[in-house]
């Protein structure tokens, strides 16, 4: 069977998620899979070796063995990488490096994930485009794509021409977080558009806000904020921002379920809401999985702070403004985690309800 690379159209379109799907998929199918990410932009130190984030993701959390995880991520583009190769244009020792772990991987698995970095020209700086390295796997594409109509089309028919340039064949392409109230209407369109252009939909991923959520952990992380109170309870999750900056009357109407308030330090009446909140019995439920971030460097005095600190709401603090802070929140991601089990079970359920996965894999036995 020849592999199936994965690729996309834009950056955060979620193909890491198609691909754990996928890979999840399958396995329940009873393939033996292999996975790999040949050229990885984002990495992280891993078994002594420099990885990219999301073959860790694949090696911790799905449990592929293998005797050298190297072998799932063999070149991480480290700090001036491009510029030493710009200098020094060689790719053939690259192109070596990924057709050893690739090599290695084939042997042991049937079929092998190849997941690309990017849109199909992603890499060509250093001579390692996708679509190059598809060609180099000998593998067969699908292309993920952000849902919509006219946007995703133009997208995927200026991503075929190189790689039918690199003699490599496109299987079809995927759309992902489509909005629910326009899905069958996206489809439909869709469909037709990718048929004129020479390619298919070979299925459409609802956008699911669960997929979106992030926890206070992460934000600590990502931003260094200061951890105030509530440190056991950051893996709670948030999928709705609160900028409390109103009277607190006003800012009640907007706290949900999973809500992050984030109020100036200064405003006692916001955050005595926020901390009161947790112990109303009615709003418990709503606000115990959120959490609280001070802004504009304003620590409050003695007796509310020790309220805050005996209080077990994740309470954050970080000298920036209310401005700034609110708008890092905007349209905030999260890559997906080896911690994130429920994340990594519903890209699977996702794949397997809307994906043609079927013919996929007849068209990767032909």
């Amino acid at each position: 069977m020849k592999p199936l690379y994965i690729a996309a159209t834009l950056q955060d379109c979620g193909k890491t998620s198609v691909t754990l799907g996928t890979l999840q998929c399958l396995i329940e199918k009873g393939y033996k899979v292999g996975y790999i990410k040949p050229v990885g932009q984002r990495y992280v130190k891993y078994c002594g070796e420099n990885l990219d984030e999301d073959a860790v993701v694949f090696c911790e959390a799905l449990g592929l063995s293998v005797q050298n995880p190297k072998d799932l991520s063999p070149i991480a583009i480290e700090r001036n990488f491009t510029r030493t190769f710009i200098e020094n244009p060689d790719v053939r020792p690259l192109e070596d490096r990924i057709m050893k772990s690739f090599s290695r991987l084939e042997a042991k698995y049937d079929p092998v994930l190849v997941e690309g970095t990017g849109h199909a020209g992603v890499g060509s700086c250093f001579g390692l485009s996708n679509a190059r390295v598809a060609q180099l796997t000998n593998s067969k594409v699908i292309m993920v794509a952000p849902g919509g109509i006219g946007k995703p089309i133009d997208e995927i028919a200026l991503n075929l021409s190189l790689f039918k340039e690199n003699n490599v064949e496109v299987l079809g392409v995927i759309l992902n977080k489509v909005l629910p109230e326009k899905y069958e209407k996206i489809c439909h369109f869709a469909a037709k558009g990718f048929k004129n252009i020479g390619t298919q939909l070979l299925g459409a991923i609802p956008y699911s806000k669960a997929l979106q959520a992030y926890t206070l952990g992460q934000i600590v992380e990502e931003f260094d904020y200061e951890v105030l109170s509530g440190r056991k309870h950051l893996t709670n999750e948030i999928n709705n921002i609160v900028v409390a900056a109103m009277e607190p009357q006003n800012a009640l109407h907007y706290i949900k379920e999973n809500s992050l308030i984030i109020t100036p330090g200064d405003r006692i009446d916001n955050i005595l809401l926020s901390l009161t909140l947790c112990h109303l019995r009615d709003y418990e439920e709503k606000f115990s999985s959120g959490g609280i971030i001070l802004t504009g460097g304003f620590k409050p005095d003695k007796p509310i702070m020790e309220l805050i600190k005996s209080s077990t709401v994740p309470v954050l603090w970080t000298p920036q403004d209310t401005y700034t802070v609110s708008s890092r929140m905007k349209g905030l991601l999260f890559k997906i985690r080896a911690s994130d089990a429920k994340k990594i079970s519903l890209t699977r359920d996702l794949v397997k309800e809307h994906i043609k996965l079927d013919t996929i894999l007849e068209q990767l036995d032909q």
